[in-house]
């Protein structure tokens, strides 16, 4: 049949062979086999004749050729079972880095809440840190998680757009994340997250799906808490990219206040400004920060609703001590300590009618006896730095507690600890609950810079901070709470632990 070995290497070499092993393809395989050998001179491809042919003896080269492609077929299927196997299933930091490989994200977001379907847009820039939010009622939002750290809000109601600064916590804080994925790893490393992983299908493909649980996450929807909060996300294992994902906030006692279902996909580009997605160029400018803005095209903001109706809030008057530097400053070597702002801080917003609530009310502590002082000093209303205006706990992890004596939607806490000198204080918690035991299953934490969870209340994301007569201002977002609980352990001149003035701005729930 052939002349030599030579010709029946051509044969062979010019064969399409792959190693799909269904029935479909190996009659393909078999026919394109029996063309080329009928085109080199040996057997016809049988046609669907007429009559019934009798039967042909294949040359004993056609079936051992028949064979050797069977074994191809069957290596191929058992080397990419081998390769899956030792791969191993998709994990959720290969997901993140193959993600924010891409130059942008692009998500739908529908949102399901009280009845209402709403439809919003999200593009992100993982190179540059921007997300960009178009929402349903023709809102825009641009944050600026990179070099800007600012919030952009353009209200079509308003025909303006306001802008102030990005929280330095929270789900989307500056310090936080700017991508749901982001925020998934950051919940994911708290320790009392419940996270589970397994595989699914998704519009009849196979995902991954990475999913996890927190309690009392620390955000509202409207007048209410979400106790709990679930997402999950879903992975593609050959692109290792998050393509979609559910997001679920439920109230007290599993009540679903709002479930959102994201379609994810990575486009080349995105927005460049906020003009792009509808902003008139002239759109007029409130400027709530002290910091110069540039143009309105460059802006950062995230999609609360809430946010809304932020246009109406009002600058909130914290009256601040004279500075008191005594001695020379310390070189504080302090990690993760957030840098001078070297300027005055920038007005704190708050709906009208918000006020200080912690005036003259109650206070106790870890430490019924303090070393010097009495705890209502904590809240009289003197924040000046001289010597027997603080108050003076011992050594080790301690805490006071205030009882405002009634529930407050609570927008910022103030803390003036001992600023003689720029001393730095160690694991500063904050937290409110309207459980004066503060129980695990009602306490809610905004603010928490206990890097290494030596505290025991979990590991905090925020930053160490100097001591100034601004006093650390946390903004609590409206939480709503009776007691303010504060915790620290310690400074860099000593172990004690002192506070020279607590204020807690807030109005009376509603």
């Amino acid at each position: 049949m052939f002349k030599d070995e030579r010709d029946f290497k051509k044969v062979v070499a010019g064969m399409r062979i792959d190693t799909e092993p269904d029935p479909a393809h190996r009659e393909r395989l078999r026919r394109e086999m029996l063309a080329r050998f009928e085109a080199a001179g040996g057997v016809a491809v049988p046609q669907t004749p007429r009559v019934v042919p009798r039967p042909r003896r294949f040359p004993v080269i056609l079936v051992r050729l028949a064979v050797a492609a069977g074994v191809i077929v069957a290596v191929g299927v058992g080397i990419q079972q081998v390769l899956r196997l030792e791969r191993g299933p998709l994990t959720f930091n290969q997901v993140k880095q193959a993600t924010q490989k891409m130059a942008w994200l692009h998500a739908v977001v529908t949102e399901y809440r009280d009845g209402a379907v709403r439809t919003d847009q999200q593009w992100d820039n993982f190179v540059d840190r921007q997300a960009y939010t178009k929402m349903a009622d023709g809102s825009i939002l641009h944050a600026d998680y990179g070099a800007g750290q600012k919030k952009f809000l353009y209200s079509p109601q308003v025909k303006a757009m306001v802008i102030t600064e990005l929280p330095d916590h929270g789900l989307y804080g500056a310090q936080s994340a700017h991508t749901l994925v982001d925020a998934f790893a950051v919940f994911a490393a708290q320790d009392d997250v419940t996270t589970s992983e397994w595989t699914d299908q998704y519009e009849g493909k196979s995902v991954r799906v990475f999913e996890l649980d927190r309690s009392n996450p620390g955000l509202r929807l409207d007048d209410k808490t979400v106790s709990l909060l679930k997402i999950r996300l879903m992975a593609d294992p050959e692109t290792k990219r998050v393509v979609a994902a559910h997001v679920e906030k439920q109230g007290r006692r599993g009540a679903l206040l709002a479930r959102e279902e994201w379609v994810i996909s990575y486009p080349q580009s995105g927005p460049a400004s906020v003009h792009d997605l509808g902003v008139p160029a002239a759109v007029k400018v409130i400027d709530q920060t002290t910091q110069p803005i540039g143009t309105p095209g460059e802006p950062r903001s995230v999609s609360t609703p809430a946010d809304t109706g932020r246009s109406q809030w009002v600058p909130v008057e914290i009256e601040l001590p004279k500075p008191l530097f005594v001695g020379t400053p310390e070189n504080n070597r302090v990690p993760n300590l957030e840098k001078p702002r070297g300027r005055p801080r920038p007005p704190f917003l708050a709906p009208p009618g918000t006020k200080n609530v912690a005036r003259g009310k109650p206070v106790t502590s870890s430490e019924d006896d303090p070393l010097i002082g009495t705890l209502e000093m904590v809240t009289d209303g003197d924040k000046e730095a001289a010597d027997g205006s603080f108050v003076e706990l011992g050594p080790g992890l301690q805490h006071i507690t205030l009882d405002l004596e009634s529930e407050y939607e609570i927008y910022a806490v103030v803390v003036w600890h001992y600023h003689q000198q720029p001393r730095v204080y160690f694991d500063v918690v904050v937290q409110v609950s309207n459980d004066p035991s503060f129980g695990r299953d009602n306490v809610r934490t905004v603010f928490n810079n206990d890097v290494d969870s030596s505290a025991g209340l979990a590991r905090g994301r925020d930053r160490h901070y100097t001591e100034t007569n601004e006093g650390k201002l946390i903004d609590a977002q409206g939480v709503r709470a009776r007691y303010v609980r504060l915790y620290s352990q310690g400074n860099t001149s000593d172990d004690l632990n002192h506070y020279i003035e607590v204020e807690v701005y807030g109005r009376p729930a509603r």
